[in-house]
């Protein structure tokens, strides 16, 4: 990715999550969510979390946007609130083994005390060994039930136990790192949050339309 869209993007990463933080203390239907905040997350036992400091982490994002390299990570980011419904949502950047950047996002929400969770994960093309090998060879959204951390597979916090995970596999109309973020963005937090990004890019214009001018042809 060019410096200038990961500075952009990285900055609107970063915003995005800070405006969240500020947010979420307000709204008391979430408050058992705080077991999802760095601080508190070593309490609950949980490698699942979203940042408690934004410092640094804009140069970060950057770096592994323009430079994506295996074994890099930057931790969640908080995305989007859902107070009606409980729910918090994080994201962060993954670096696979072939150095291409993935995306992943998780919704988490506290009922009583059980932690509940889902996510998707925002993938470039891959190709495996064997047969059916070609199944995700194409850019690509699956359903996740745990998130590799430090190279360990980590369960998502009461996730459902019998989801499967190599389908369903939405199709992505994407070509590129900076488009598998936006498709990750815009389907866990709507296009409004996307019209603060000035950068030329056909997908970004496409989640800019809407009603009848969103069924005008590709």
């Amino acid at each position: 990715m060019d410096r200038s869209t990961a500075e952009e993007l990285a900055k609107f990463l970063v915003n995005l999550h800070v405006q969240n933080k500020r947010e979420f203390p307000k709204h008391s239907a979430l408050s058992n969510c705080n077991r999802f905040m760095q601080k508190y997350a070593q309490g609950y036992k949980s490698e699942i979390f979203f940042a408690d400091n934004e410092h640094g982490l804009q140069g970060k994002i950057i770096s592994m946007l323009v430079n994506p390299r295996s074994g890099m990570e930057i931790p969640y980011l908080l995305i989007d609130l859902e107070p009606a419904d409980g729910l918090i949502k994080i994201f962060r950047l993954l670096v696979n083994r072939h150095d291409k950047l993935n995306a992943e996002v998780i919704f988490l929400k506290v009922e009583g005390n059980e932690s509940l969770s889902f996510g998707f994960r925002y993938e470039h093309p891959e190709i495996f060994e064997g047969p059916g090998g070609k199944k995700h060879a194409f850019f690509h959204v699956q359903p996740i039930k745990a998130a590799c951390i430090q190279r360990r597979d980590v369960a998502l916090p009461g996730a459902t136990s019998w989801l499967p995970t190599s389908t369903p596999t939405f199709f992505m109309m994407a070509s590129n790192a900076c488009e598998v973020i936006l498709y990750a963005i815009h389907s866990a937090c709507g296009w409004e949050c996307l019209e603060t990004l000035r950068f030329n890019n056909y997908v970004l214009r496409r989640f800019r339309m809407t009603g009848d001018e969103a069924t005008h042809p590709f």
